[in-house]
């Protein structure tokens, strides 16, 4: 009876589930497609040697598939559901550990146009990690119907949609930033 009362519904870990796979084969696909552009953001990023870039610009896009396809697949869920949580961190680490060097201004390597670094990538990431952990909880057992179905993909539609809007967000945002940064230290100097 205890375990019941930590079991989430199967629709709201599904609907976790399929927006947290979306995010990471949206993030692979942005990595493969601009493979030249990610190696130049990571290698910006100063955390690994040199020779280790090339390599972790390769591999990072079949990991994030994997983790995607993973999470779709009952016996690899949790599993899966914990790689992706603790990908978004090393995310989050790496991405907060070159604000505390003051290096705002590099793409975040997030695909599409310009991403500069901010906290707030760094809370987006933490909430996807949250999510992920919290689908990876046990389900309740019940039966599904149609308007549990309708639901779902309602509500990944809604988390992804949400997600894509959010980041813009913070996309625009981190170049508002830049601009006023860069506005201001032209005005200092005249």
């Amino acid at each position: 009876m205890e375990v019941l009362a930590f079991a989430a519904d199967p629709v709201t870990v599904g609907t976790l589930v399929g927006a947290l796979a979306l995010v990471m084969f949206a993030a692979a696909w942005h990595k493969f497609s601009e493979a030249d552009e990610f190696a130049g953001a990571l290698a910006a990023y100063r955390l690994l040697p040199q020779p280790a870039v090339a390599l972790a610009a390769r591999a990072l896009p079949v990991v994030e598939v994997t983790i995607g396809a993973g999470v779709l697949i009952p016996a690899t869920r949790v599993w899966a559901l914990v790689a992706l949580a603790a990908l978004v961190a090393l995310y989050a680490l790496a991405i907060g550990i070159n604000l505390a060097r003051g290096r705002q201004d590099i793409d975040c390597g997030c695909g599409g146009e310009s991403h500069p670094l901010s906290w707030a990538l760094v809370l987006r990431n933490l909430v996807l990690g949250a999510a992920a952990l919290i689908a990876s909880r046990p389900t309740v057992e019940r039966h599904m119907d149609w308007v549990d179905a309708v639901t779902l993909v309602l509500g990944v539609l809604a988390f992804y949609a949400f997600y894509l809007m959010a980041d813009e967000l913070l996309r625009q945002g981190g170049r508002l930033a830049r601009l006023h940064r860069d506005s201001h230290e032209h005005g200092q100097g005249t």
